[in-house]
């Protein structure tokens, strides 16, 4: 109910859209997203650059009308936010054509023999991608390009259709709380209400994050970007992405993987989530640092290997074990949902038929065709 009551629904909703929203959507296809794939392809850091085009693109657009003695609506905003999401939400699928084309083309790859094994429609061969030169417009890219639209176009139906009845019915019939929505929605108000005095603490929190994030990404990017530059090897004051404890703690826990991040968006995201879902997590990984040793000891993880670090680690894990765990877990599931939904069925099929015991088969049939009647009546209401 906190969570609800943050940010109570408009009165009256209004039209968004304009040549305002359509000239952000331009800026983020042309500016923002080659930086995010360049981002998430160097330093791994694609959702937190997501966050962060969003609100760049928002802040600028905000003050440049503000500059033209104009203001944006808090719907335009929103609009702004939401393209923001889908434009950077795409190069996910089409950054893995700038990774393939390195697949191929490394050395390490091709001593194992994997690039040779790559199907034409994920990456050409590497000869291929020589011969053509540093471009995608060409023939031999155009498999792997109908292949990644394609994909994108079935998990966009798969957002909007069954999305959107998942989150109807969560929210709506449901109704849980959506931790991370009054975020965005505070943000959106924090901009929108410049000048409602009532308001301006939602500016001053939104400043004091932005130069918090601002003075992070300085040391955590800016310092191995600028250093990496001039030296052969850049200087990192923060470790990118995460220090790995797995090869240390190895002897101790057998197979558990074990890692540090220091990216701030997940501190900031503890602090905003509800507690007891923190509790959840803590308790996975003990969990999973408890039962990783015995099932090591029992030989159901058998392929693990001291020294390896976290990811080898959790790959060897999902393949000898965790694999068909989610797998089974996912199948139990589902069939104690659907045994509770035929359970519900047939009770109301048994109580209605004992509840005419004795009468005719007409009046049973009567009867229970208003007792359907009814209750279709009862469901609609």
């Amino acid at each position: 109910e906190q969570y609800r009551t943050l940010m109570e629904p408009p009165e009256k909703f209004h039209d968004g859209f304009n040549w305002k929203t359509v000239i952000g959507a331009f800026f983020l296809g042309f500016i923002m997203m080659p930086g995010t794939m360049y981002l998430t392809l160097v330093v791994g850091i694609g959702g937190s650059m997501s966050q962060a085009a969003r609100w760049m693109t928002i802040v600028l657009f905000a003050e440049i009308a503000r500059r033209s003695l104009k203001d944006l609506k808090m719907q335009e905003i929103y609009i702004l936010y939401f393209m923001a999401g889908l434009m950077v939400g795409a190069p996910n699928q089409f950054q893995g054509l700038l990774w393939y084309q390195f697949l191929v083309r490394s050395e390490f790859s091709q001593a194992m023999g994997i690039a040779q094994e790559i199907p034409k429609w994920v990456a050409p061969s590497a000869e291929q991608i020589e011969e053509n030169g540093r471009t995608f417009f060409t023939m031999s890219w155009l498999p792997p390009i109908l292949f990644t639209s394609f994909a994108l176009l079935i998990s966009k139906v798969d957002h909007y259709g069954l999305g959107y009845v998942l989150y109807r019915l969560t929210s709506d019939v449901e109704k849980l709380p959506f931790p991370m929505a009054p975020v965005a929605a505070s943000g959106i108000t924090a901009l929108a209400n410049t000048k409602d005095r009532s308001q301006s603490w939602r500016w001053r929190c939104f400043s004091i994050g932005g130069v918090i994030g601002m003075t992070f990404g300085a040391v955590y990017i800016g310092i191995p970007a600028a250093t990496g530059a001039i030296l052969a090897k850049p200087i990192q004051l923060i470790p990118i992405p995460w220090v790995d404890l797995t090869p240390a703690l190895g002897t101790y826990l057998k197979a558990a993987p074990l890692n540090l991040s220091f990216d701030i968006g997940l501190i900031f995201l503890g602090m905003v989530i509800p507690f007891w879902a923190v509790i959840g997590g803590v308790l996975g990984v003990i969990c999973t640092m408890v039962a990783n040793p015995l099932l090591y000891n029992a030989g159901i993880l058998s392929n693990w290997q001291p020294q390896m670090n976290v990811i080898d680690t959790l790959f060897i894990n999902k393949i000898d074990f965790y694999l068909s765990f989610e797998v089974g877990l996912t199948v139990a599931i589902a069939l104690i949902s659907l045994g509770k939904v035929f359970k519900a069925f047939f009770d109301v099929v048994t109580q209605r038929r004992g509840g005419r015991h004795g009468a005719s088969a007409a009046g049973n049939c009567w009867h229970a065709h208003q007792g359907w009647m009814e209750a279709a009546r009862n469901q609609q209401h």
